[in-house]
């Protein structure tokens, strides 16, 4: 299997994947019905990929880091799906990989449970 299908298999469920991207359960049900997730389905549960974390850390990075809301964060994983944009591109690489990679300390605080 290549690297980038291994990223791609859904492996993970929710209570373990909003562990690996730092974040509530419920944040992912949220991304899920604001269109910005798309776990895969095996029998009504939801299976969460490598590329599925990394994703959320992105929305994390937009939200928190750059006080985007989700509605332009929607835009601008829309604009980078069409290849019109790259998020790395529009903010500081390193900051965004410490943030993906997940280096960049995240904790939830009371200001922060509003979006959950």
């Amino acid at each position: 299997m290549s690297i980038r299908g291994d990223l791609q298999r859904p492996r993970y469920f929710i209570s373990i994947a909003a562990e690996l991207a730092s974040v509530h359960p419920r944040t992912l049900r949220i991304y899920e019905e604001e269109g910005l997730l798309c776990p895969q389905r095996r029998n009504n549960l939801r299976l969460y990929s490598e590329a599925d974390i990394r994703r959320v850390r992105i929305i994390r990075f937009l939200t928190r880091r750059q006080g985007v809301n989700l509605a332009g964060v929607k835009v601008i994983l829309q604009l980078e799906a069409l290849g019109k944009i790259r998020v790395y591109d529009l903010f500081d690489e390193a900051d965004v990989e410490r943030y993906v990679d997940g280096d960049e300390p995240d904790p939830v605080s009371d200001l922060d449970r509003r979006d959950i």
